[in-house]
């Protein structure tokens, strides 16, 4: 399990492989907040506060936060 390294979605902890993207931590944390986001319906943040795309990069600890449009 060495090329597996966990973030945190919404502060729940997803273990990925190393070098997959944001998108793949959602799929494994949620796959309808998944579809939500390719629908424009969701927006994504990091743990400083911005915003951040659906190809973006993981690191082991990443923090990334998920907000419905709308909320």
């Amino acid at each position: 399990m060495a090329n597996v390294i966990t973030v945190f979605v919404n502060d729940e902890p997803v273990k990925i492989y190393q070098g997959m993207q944001v998108m793949h931590a959602l799929i494994s944390y949620n796959i309808d907040i998944y579809k939500k986001c390719l629908k424009g319906e969701c927006i994504i943040f990091d743990e400083n506060g911005f915003e951040i795309g659906l190809e973006g990069a993981l690191h082991d600890g990443s923090k990334i936060y998920i907000k419905e449009i709308g909320e």
